[in-house]
């Protein structure tokens, strides 16, 4: 949108769907949430139960038979309807940042390759069943990806964007992201962040980062 004659401004809308029709972050959320719905049609009840004795034999299948590909499913997998909960209003920030800054595939590409790397921190610290379940791994793998994003690519960001970023988003992000790396699977969250800052220092950055920098409404010129 434009304001005031000074070019694109992005809203919220804008960051946290920056596609028309279906973008990156609304297809994880409905990966997530579809994966939920589905088991809890499935299973009533006993959603609890069968969730953790089939994470106690996928975690047997992965030691004794290599079978690592179950670790792509703990990753759409919640623990009941207040985790899920959580995960998914933290999912939509941590993507939607993901994806304004460098697109939807790298934000795929990074939930899938941060969650899995979580997965694996996560298995090989406990070192006992259940797998760990939850996309909250993937989550801390994004905001890491943000993170380093960010560090790396700062002289691309005009001064106004800049002011907010290490003004605003960067103490909230420590605020916020400091008690979640404690919190419940440590290894799992810990794992995911490292994978994430490690991937956002190369990704590339999506081409409407270059034109809102270009359009700098309060330049250093004009700062005190």
């Amino acid at each position: 949108m434009m304001r005031h004659g000074v070019g694109p401004v992005a809203g919220l809308r804008e960051v946290l769907f920056p596609k028309r029709g279906l973008s990156a972050t609304e297809l994880l959320l409905a990966i997530n949430l579809a994966v939920a719905a589905a088991l809890y049609l499935a299973w009533g009840r006993d959603y609890g139960v069968n969730l953790r004795h089939w994470a106690d034999v996928w975690w047997s299948a992965v030691r004794e038979d290599q079978a690592y590909g179950w670790w792509l499913a703990t990753i759409v997998l919640h623990a009941g309807v207040g985790h899920l909960t959580r995960n998914m209003i933290a999912l939509l920030v941590a993507s939607g940042a993901v994806e304004f800054l460098v697109g939807g595939r790298w934000t795929l590409a990074a939930y899938l390759a941060t969650g899995l790397g979580a997965a694996w921190v996560s298995y090989v610290g406990h070192g006992a069943p259940p797998l760990s379940v939850g996309a909250s791994g993937a989550i801390l793998g994004l905001l890491g990806c943000t993170a380093s994003f960010i560090i790396r690519r700062r002289r691309m960001f005009n001064y106004a964007q800049g002011w907010k970023v290490w003004r605003v988003y960067v103490p909230l992000f420590v605020l916020l992201l400091l008690p979640v790396l404690v919190n419940a699977d440590v290894h799992a969250h810990t794992g995911g962040f490292a994978c994430g800052l490690a991937l956002g220092l190369w990704l590339p950055p999506h081409a409407r980062i270059r034109k809102l920098a270009a359009v700098d409404s309060l330049g250093d010129e004009e700062a005190e």
